[in-house]
């Protein structure tokens, strides 16, 4: 399975392999192993080995995603909130378009606004219509508002499912290559 992530009108931004762990109607929950392959089109990487493990959330009910990360030494990174068009799976490939607008939460749950300036420099250079601009605030908006008061999934439940993958013996490394 993998993630696949656009810019507004369709440029590739990045994809790599993840592990499906659940499908609910409202969330698709994946596991990226640590050292998975990114392709970055726009940064110019080609399976370039991501140095984190992480726990994904993503709504296909709601416009972002969320990441709890952690570092090759086991430690919590953060987790990060992704302001994005609810996501679609359609044959093994789990889609969606980033609107730029990020939160970055460390594990005792303080955060601030990531990418601001790149939102704003795209609004204007990609013609963000204003229903995608209300769309992507008000998705920051309740993005915060989850974290204050410790919504699914900042309510531990990323911790709970690294452990029971931990447990099964989830894989560490991912060695799959996207052709």
């Amino acid at each position: 399975m993998w993630v696949q992530q656009y810019k507004y009108g369709g440029r590739k931004h990045y994809s790599y392999p993840v592990r499906l762990i659940e499908e609910r109607s409202d969330v698709i929950i994946v596991h990226g192993a640590y050292g998975r392959p990114l392709t970055h089109p726009g940064r110019g990487l080609v399976d370039w080995p991501v140095p984190n493990e992480s726990i994904e959330f993503h709504f296909t009910s709601a416009p972002c995603s969320v990441s709890a990360a952690w570092n090759a030494d086991g430690s919590f990174r953060h987790y990060y909130g992704n302001v994005n068009t609810p996501a679609t799976l359609s044959e093994g490939v789990l889609s969606l378009v980033d609107l730029d607008l990020d939160l970055l939460v460390t594990e005792d749950l303080a955060w601030r606004v990531e990418d601001e300036d790149e939102f704003e420099a795209h609004r204007r250079e990609w013609g963000y219509p204003e229903e995608v601009v209300e769309l992507a605030r008000s998705a920051l908006a309740e993005l915060i508002q989850m974290v204050e008061e410790r919504r699914f999934p900042f309510d531990g439940s990323a911790f709970r499912l690294r452990e029971q993958l931990s447990r099964s013996g989830a894989p560490r490394a991912e060695s799959a290559r996207r052709t």
